[in-house]
């Protein structure tokens, strides 16, 4: 009997953390825009569009704090002779690639974000974390890179589940090696937050959240409200 009592209490609270998980959790959908920073485009935001779709998952902490995945599909090129630049002119490199993100974040919302019937609220954000890409370039065949992500955004709650925003995403890169030209300066002359690539990526999201059994729960009111 006391086996049995045990064995129906572990899965009880097995049920719950289950549940909390679920109804503190979305899923989201996102469209845009992505461009490259590097030594072919030093510095012209969303030079050379290209385009950008991906999925994310949050794990909302409280109405404040977000744990977020997130992965992605982006598309960059560029060409030295889309600039006036006597060197480039003369170098004249240019790359294409095809990139899949995956992304960890922590999200930081400056205003409660709340989900509750016929109400909405809405806040800015900011998020960082660890970051990788698979490449694929004219320049190279398969290329794994490690980033540093950040992200600012805006997001608004649409009643109990759905949620909308913006967001840009920067990826900085520890290599020079996204676009295939090499930096003409040493490494010595040069520091790595200046010298190594970069790639970014801006657009809309919406967010539904997949499961809701938490609203019935005081609880849930209690921290959500």
């Amino acid at each position: 009997m006391y086996l049995v009592k045990k064995t129906l209490i572990i899965f009880f609270a097995l049920s719950s953390i289950q549940i909390s998980s679920q109804y503190k959790a979305d899923m989201g959908l996102s469209i845009g825009s992505s461009y490259y920073k590097g030594d072919i485009n030093p510095s012209t935001p969303f030079y050379s569009p290209g385009l950008n779709f991906g999925l994310s998952y949050r794990y909302n902490l409280n109405p404040r704090y977000v744990l977020k995945g997130e992965v992605n599909y982006l598309t960059l090129s560029a060409n030295d002779a889309d600039f006036t630049d006597n060197y480039q002119q003369r170098r004249n490199a240019s790359f294409s690639s095809k990139l899949y993100d995956f992304a960890a974040q922590f999200e930081f919302n400056f205003l409660p974000l709340k989900f509750a019937d016929r109400k909405m609220s809405f806040s800015p954000f900011i998020s960082s974390g660890l970051s990788g890409a698979l490449a694929m370039g004219s320049s190279y065949s398969k290329t794994f890179f490690v980033a540093l992500p950040f992200a600012i955004g805006a997001r608004a709650t649409i009643g109990r589940k759905w949620s909308v925003g913006i967001n840009w995403n920067f990826r900085k890169l520890f290599n020079d090696k996204l676009d295939g030209v090499q930096n003409p300066f040493p490494a010595s002359m040069g520091s790595i937050w200046n010298n190594n690539d970069w790639y970014s990526y801006a657009g809309l999201f919406v967010t539904y959240k997949m499961f809701d059994f938490g609203n019935n729960c005081p609880a849930y009111h209690e921290n959500f409200k």
